[in-house]
């Protein structure tokens, strides 16, 4: 089975290890995973984190994605094996990861005039992206991780247009230059775009 995925999404050309039996089309696949993303969320977001970030470890974000989307693929919460048309070669995940880990250590030691929350938040969520340690479900993790952040921080949540990030458009290709522009060392656009996402 193929799915015919949006521009910019990693390909779901092997559905080895689906779980549920019940899904057929992409949209399946798509209300399935976000019903396990809520349950997620009830978990990750409903009692705070230590506001020092040293619960960010490199288990920790295998935990959120398994938890994100363990009811979906058997294969949540493990790091991917395989090459995708994104992300670092497999062999180095679990390398880049380790940095990601000690980055986010030194950046949540410096003071909020060197390096804001949110700035943290959205280097965290560009990271993980840019690395895209998972098969799929990259963005979405890689946005949960951020918001478990700013929640540890008592800062405001962005209010992620799910729907419009999963689906052609406008919003998405705005996401999409953000992200590429922050791969050339160009945070501004992902900041200045999650910052509009907050009321």
């Amino acid at each position: 089975m193929r799915f015919e995925v949006p521009e910019g999404a990693t390909p779901i050309e092997d559905t080895e290890g689906l779980i549920p039996e019940e899904i057929i089309t992409y949209q399946d696949l798509c209300t399935i995973e976000a019903e396990n993303i809520l349950a997620a969320m009830d978990k990750h977001l409903s009692r705070r984190k230590n506001s020092d970030g040293a619960w960010l470890d490199e288990p920790f974000i295998r935990k959120v994605h398994a938890d994100m989307f363990g009811q979906v693929w058997r294969w949540a919460g493990k790091y991917r094996q395989t090459e995708l048309n994104i992300g670092v070669a497999p062999h180095k995940v679990a390398e880049e990861i380790g940095r990601l880990v000690g980055d986010f250590r030194y950046w949540s030691s410096m003071q909020p005039e060197r390096m804001s929350i949110l700035e943290r938040a959205v280097r965290l969520h560009h990271r993980l992206s840019w690395i895209h340690p998972f098969r799929n479900g990259n963005g979405r993790h890689a946005r949960m991780a951020a918001d478990i952040y700013l929640y540890s921080q008592r800062h405001p949540l962005p209010e992620w247009p799910s729907g419009d990030l999963l689906a052609e458009g406008e919003v998405r290709k705005r996401y999409l230059a953000a992200l590429r522009a922050a791969d050339q060392d160009d945070i501004e656009s992902l900041l200045a775009f999650t910052k509009g996402l907050i009321h």
